[in-house]
């Protein structure tokens, strides 16, 4: 459906042959002759008010490239906050994002960001289901990097900025005369104010819908771009055996990726891929937790039009395929169809010889907003029979322009040694998106067998309902307050088989309310109830002890309890910022079927001593007592530092440090306190202390084209004796090159 912009929103680009040098000064005479975008909004905090500081954005295009050029006014030059960062984290600093909606469908836009001195942050914007990648919808996904050209300076009314984007970097419809989407937003770290073209308003369900329109292009020199990238890295590996550090002989190895990009469609390949990290993720909690936690995709290969696989319930998850030997994938757009497929044969298939993965998803636009999907994904070992199949349909329909109506339904299929079973897969969900009131509506099936070898679902035989609604106050234009929001509601869990007929095993009631002060200070207060039934089965491998001998345990049935936290976030300062969080209150102790109560603090720190040089530190302390006699179940430590140096724009250091201190108690009767004992034999204790170094070297002047070395070692103590004893348990030096190709 062909999009109209609003009364003023249409900027006609003009076309020029002129050859600039992209070195952040607006010197040259196209300049002058370009079309000039101005007269921005607030968006954030308060919407409908004209920006405080003036922004002006000029456009025009040669047959190869689309040019921006930037002229950031500020009455406080001084204070604009800029450093030389590794690419996309710019977050933290002065900035502005161009979003480009090539297709003009209003549900997927190319973004293109930088801060003053022209340091790149790119990817892709979506709106509706979590993607592949990322576990919430409508998310911006920095993932994806982008070849363009970006320089910037600051002076001394502001920063300037000049951003060429060629168009063999973006993917568009054929078209003689082109027609695209365009929002840009303008950030002042100082103040936290979201500036934005077009007036955009919160009261909205889609933000990309709000945006204006580039028209007028034609005759774009693009042609099929050809990317190969050869790559090939050497892993040097040792750990710990016995009292001996047994170093392994080093592991070389290459491959290479292929690209084929058309005007709408890509085609990637694979051969002996490589998905060694440079930096591990970043260290999770989970001595009190019952399912996986999600971690983000950061892989290459798997990144390129990963918005794409975007569905409801997380049906695809890139992370599954874990050790591929080869891979391929086409993705794109035709008319309005979005089309992605990805096959890839993954090593070690569970003993059942290599796993064949097998990734479709098809999605159709509808009307202005709306669309229905199609995801189908497979699983099957190369040796024996077992499988796993999912399909399911999803549409999400946006009306009146504040409400949304999500569903989705499907099911699974899966043959495993035992046998063959199946299972649903439903969702319900309603939204309003208003400025001042808000609401989400949801009901979210996952039958007892269902199972996606391809996604993450981490949890199946539940149905949660969630009745949630934000009530947003403003405050008066350049008032001490700017906004307060508060979410409120319930939420319940029933088991599949149960829904309607039995009482929910899970839930909560809370509300929770953020202040936002003038400078960006933000407090934040979360109060709920929350409950959970113990299910005796979870338990049926322990026993305690009783009159006649050990008995079958029997946990608490029912755990209940109010919780609070209270958080504060500074402003980004010109040399750091700040934020912490404390929680207290009642909860479940899932391993021993207990009731316990939590403590915990968490806290963060960014600083910039200079402007090539960041650390970040964050720290977590957490405690678990029993709600029986006060005693402690557990207790976590968590710090972690990160250093980053970058002299100049393609080479930087980065260095990470964490320490991990983890204890647990002998398990015990939640009603007696006496031992439990699983096969006669009580569950013991443990007490652990594990550090670990991330060094990395990276030099990468293009994207594609990069040399690593990196370092990295893991230490431990096993009886937890502190960080003065920890010990080397395995290191290993990383060299990776690889040479991008374009044509």
């Amino acid at each position: 459906m062909l999009q109209q912009a609003a009364a003023g929103t249409e900027i006609v680009v003009p076309r020029y042959d002129d050859a600039i040098v992209v070195d952040g000064v607006l010197d040259e005479d196209v300049w002058a002759r370009a079309a000039v975008i101005d007269g921005f909004w607030q968006y954030d905090p308060a919407d409908g008010r004209p920006a405080v500081q003036r922004t002006e954005v000029r456009v025009w295009y040669a047959p190869d490239a689309i040019h921006f050029g930037i002229v950031a006014y500020d009455s406080e030059p001084h204070a604009i906050r800029a450093t030389r960062a590794d690419r996309d984290h710019i977050s933290g600093d002065d900035h502005v994002i161009i979003y480009l909606d090539t297709f003009l469908d209003r549900r997927r836009a190319f973004f293109f960001g930088v801060n003053p001195l022209g340091i790149q942050q790119d990817g892709v914007r979506t709106e509706g289901a979590a993607t592949a990648g990322r576990m919430f919808g409508g998310s911006i996904d920095t993932s994806p990097d982008f070849l363009f050209e970006s320089r910037g300076m600051l002076t001394p009314t502001g920063y300037t900025v000049e951003v060429r984007i060629p168009f063999k970097s973006l993917r568009y419809p054929a078209a003689d005369v082109h027609r695209w989407g365009l929002n840009i937003e303008r950030k002042t770290q100082r103040t936290a104010f979201v500036d934005a073209w077009p007036e955009t308003r919160r009261a909205s369900a889609s933000f990309l819908a709000q945006g204006g329109v580039l028209s007028g292009m034609h005759d774009l020199r693009r042609g099929v771009v050809f990317e190969a990238q050869p790559f090939a890295t050497v892993n040097v590996t040792a750990r710990r055996v016995g009292d001996e550090i047994v170093r392994d002989n080093p592991d070389p190895d290459a491959g290479a990726n292929v690209r084929f990009g058309f005007t709408s469609i890509s085609l990637d390949a694979t051969v002996n891929p490589d998905f060694s990290q440079v930096e591990a993720d970043a260290g999770l909690i989970t001595v009190n937790e019952r399912f996986a936690l999600f971690v983000p995709e950061k892989r290459p290969f798997f990144l390129e039009g990963i918005e794409l696989f975007a569905t409801p319930n997380q049906l695809v998850y890139t992370r599954q395929i874990a050790e591929p030997r080869a891979g391929g994938k086409v993705t794109g757009k035709v008319g309005a169809v979005g089309i992605a497929h990805l096959t890839a044969l993954n090593r070690n298939g569970d003993g059942g010889g290599d796993a064949l993965f097998n990734v479709t998803r098809l999605r159709r636009d509808i009307g202005a907003s709306s669309l229905v999907g199609l995801t189908l994904t497979d699983r099957s070992l190369t040796r024996g029979s077992r499988y796993n199949r999912v399909a399911a349909g999803d549409t999400r329909i946006v009306f009146k322009r504040l409400y949304y109506f999500e569903g989705q339904i499907g099911g699974s299929w899966t043959r495993h040694e035992d046998g063959a079973r199946s299972a649903p897969i439903w969702k319900l969900e309603l939204d309003r998106t208003g400025r001042s009131f808000g609401f989400n509506y949801q009901l979210n099936a996952v039958g007892e067998d269902f199972e996606s070898h391809a996604g993450f679902v981490n949890r199946n035989d539940i149905v949660s309902g969630r009745l949630m609604n934000r009530v947003t106050w403003f405050g008066r234009d350049g008032g001490t307050l700017e906004r307060i929001t508060v979410f409120s509601g319930p939420t319940r869990i029933w088991t599949y088989s149960g829904f309607g007929r039995e009482a929910a095993v899970e839930g909560s009631e809370f509300v929770n309310a953020s202040v936002r002060l003038r400078g960006d200070w933000e407090l934040t207060a979360r109060v709920s109830r929350d409950f959970v039934r113990l299910d005796a089965q979870d338990y049926a491998h322990l026993t305690s002890a009783g009159p006649n001998g050990p008995q079958p345990y029997e946990p608490l049935p029912r755990v209940s309890g109010p919780t609070v936290e209270l958080g504060v976030g500074t402003p980004v300062f010109q040399l750091l910022d700040a934020r912490a969080t404390l929680r207290a209150g009642r909860v479940a102790i899932f391993a021993e079927g207990g009731e316990g109560t939590v403590r915990s603090a968490t806290a963060s720190l960014a600083m910039r001593p200079d402007v090539a040089v960041r650390l970040a530190l964050t720290a977590t302390y957490q405690t678990l007592e029993r709600a029986l006699d006060g005693s402690e179940f557990a207790r976590t430590v968590l710090p972690r530092l990160r250093v980053e140096f970058q002299p100049v724009r393609s080479f930087f250091l980065r260095g990470v440090a964490e320490y991990r201190s983890e204890r647990r108690s002998a398990l015990r009767n939640a009603r007696t306190g006496d031992p439990l004992t699983q096969g006669g034999v009580p569950v013991p204790s443990f007490d652990v202390s594990t550090m670990r170094f991330d060094l990395l070297a990276s030099y990468q002047p293009v994207p594609g084209t990069v040399a690593f070395l990196g370092y990295g070692a893991s230490l431990d103590a096993p009886d937890g004796l502190g960080v003065r004893d920890l010990s080397r348990s395995a290191d290993g030096l990383f060299i990776k090159l690889a040479y991008q190709i374009r044509r």
